[in-house]
């Protein structure tokens, strides 16, 4: 599919949304009229007038979304498939090689616990899987949305089923050129708790950079090797490009393996199917989504074969 055809399955799509609003303001203004015509004449309470006009019309909105999941469902989960072929792909294959993209797969929920830095709560989904190569760094990366249900308890001892977010970003793996051997998390402050199960499990690690300790947690299975990757040079890095970020951060360090969880609280590659379809404005956001694979690369330099050596 071209972007051509992606405009007028859109197109088709909004069509059929607005056909099926008028059909559903239609019958609740029949229903409505209906009831009126009858509850008038009897002098009905107009306050009971008032809850069964309501009620219709949440039962018109009710009849307008089944009619609009059967006429639509099928064409906007096409054309979200579509537009990933189209736009994202493509932005993908100008940029890094080796490029594989899988719109509606993602990191398996055993493998995130395997990993072992995020809970992986109640509710786990993940999407928009890539893997490639930039700078010849291999990465792999992938959306991530995690909840927690709790049950909260009113005044009056009525219990409700509450889910609590505690992670929506990417989870990002590079290739990383400095071996170790124990596993290392490095947590910024902003970075939910729940989601940090190593806190609990590993020690808990000051290091020389004052301003560092201001913004990150680390926990390591060694002290020694904690102080080995994380250099006074890597330490800064670590801290320039989490400012630049603006949100909870992670970085990881797990079978020589970079891994980044980035909680920006933002479904990546995403498009609105209502949104008229600007070729310009959808390369840029797109750009900038990517962007967030490339600066972790290019800023903290882990194309440096250097590295391998020590710093």
């Amino acid at each position: 599919m071209n972007v051509e055809e992606l405009k007028q399955l859109q197109s088709q799509i909004i069509k059929k949304n607005k056909i099926c609003n008028i059909v559903g303001l239609l019958l609740f203004l029949i229903a409505l009229a209906i009831y009126l015509s009858i509850a008038i004449p009897k002098k009905t309470d107009i306050y009971l007038m008032i809850i069964i006009s309501f009620i219709e019309l949440i039962f018109s909105l009710i009849i307008v979304m089944y009619i609009k999941s059967k006429a639509n469902d099928k064409d906007i989960e096409k054309f979200y498939k579509d537009f990933k072929n189209v736009f994202v792909l493509k932005s993908l294959n100008n940029i890094f090689t080796d490029i594989k993209y899988y719109p509606e797969k993602g990191f398996s929920k055993n493998f995130i616990k395997n990993i072992g830095m995020l809970y992986t709560g109640d509710s786990y989904n993940s999407n928009d899987y890539i893997s490639g190569k930039y700078k010849d760094i291999a990465f792999e990366q992938s959306d991530i949305h995690i909840e927690e249900k709790y049950i909260e308890e009113d005044a009056d001892g009525e219990k409700e089923e509450v889910w609590k977010t505690i992670f929506l970003g990417r989870l990002m793996i590079f290739d990383f050129n400095k071996p170790f051997k124990t596993n290392i998390q490095v947590a910024s402050y902003r970075f939910e708790a729940e989601s940090l199960p190593w806190s609990k499990k590993f020690s808990r690690v000051e290091m020389e950079d004052a301003e560092f300790n201001n913004t990150f947690n680390v926990y390591a299975e060694s002290e020694h090797e904690a102080f080995y990757v994380l250099t006074p040079h890597f330490m800064e890095k670590l801290k320039t490009i989490t400012k630049k970020i603006n949100c909870g951060i992670m970085f990881c360090f797990v079978d020589n393996k970079l891994h980044i969880a980035v909680d920006n609280e933002k479904d990546s590659f995403e498009y609105n199917v209502f949104e008229p379809i600007d070729e310009i404005k959808i390369e840029k956001e797109i750009t900038n989504d990517i962007k967030l694979i490339t600066d972790f690369i290019d800023e903290l330099n882990l194309d440096n074969e250097l590295f391998k050596k020590g710093e």
